[in-house]
């Protein structure tokens, strides 16, 4: 095998070593994101508990409202019936505190149901909270993998840059650039062997010429077909 090729072989393997660390530090943030959106989903149930409860408080207050303000009328009929003469109006004002009463005392069977809800709907934050808690902890482990793993892709991948700078160097920059052209166009296979006359690259059969240059081994030769290098 010419030198040359044993050369490119070996800056194909470090490029294609980059590409795919390339490739896997491209889908970290993909990662990140699925997790982020599995916190992001606990995170909306405990607001949604949170508000159904917090809903649940407001309701309850203003029932308590509604019962004071009708206690305050019953009180205030009750002290104009001390104060009339009139059958007619004090039989009236007994009828609206009658009203006022089945009013409060429907008002209090919802209050206790709502009390009852919000025992329940406390109880389904509480569950929301302790699944927060959990969801946040496997994320932010999650997390932490994925940066540990950003930092090794990275770390490994300068090791390949560095490494292939150095064997550049010894590589004629004609036969570089050709290289270099030929693997960005293919994306991950610019030197392939050439098989039973076939180049293995694009899986077609060479030129009986190419195929003898190919083996004779004296000069870099491309695939008549897909211009990729070849070597035997």
């Amino acid at each position: 095998m010419l030198p040359e090729i044993e050369q490119l072989l070996i800056i194909q393997d470090r490029d294609q070593n980059i590409t795919k660390l390339n490739a896997d530090i491209d889908r970290l943030p993909l990662e990140e994101e699925q997790a982020k959106q599995r916190l992001k989903k606990a995170n909306e149930l405990v607001e949604t508990s949170q508000s159904n409860v917090k809903e649940n408080e407001v309701q309850i207050s203003k029932i308590e409202l509604d019962i004071e303000t009708r206690k305050d009328s019953i009180t205030k009929l009750k002290n104009q019936q001390l104060e009339t003469k009139k059958n007619e109006e004090f039989a009236a004002m007994e009828h609206s505190i009658n009203n006022y009463q089945d009013e409060i005392s429907a008002l209090e069977d919802d209050q206790l149901q709502l009390m009852e809800n919000g025992e329940e709907l406390n109880k389904l934050l509480d569950e929301a909270n302790q699944n927060l808690t959990k969801d946040q902890k496997v994320v932010d482990s999650e997390l932490s993998i994925i940066s540990e793993r950003r930092n090794q892709f990275t770390k490994k991948k300068a090791d390949f840059e560095e490494d292939r700078k150095k064997i550049a160097l010894e590589i004629d920059p004609d036969l570089l650039d050709q290289y270099n052209r030929i693997f960005k166009s293919k994306k991950s296979l610019a030197v392939t062997e050439l098989i039973n006359d076939i180049c293995s690259g694009c899986h077609m059969k060479v030129t009986p010429s190419t195929a003898g240059m190919v083996r004779a081994e004296k000069s870099v030769t491309t695939c008549d077909q897909c211009g990729r290098i070849l070597y035997s």
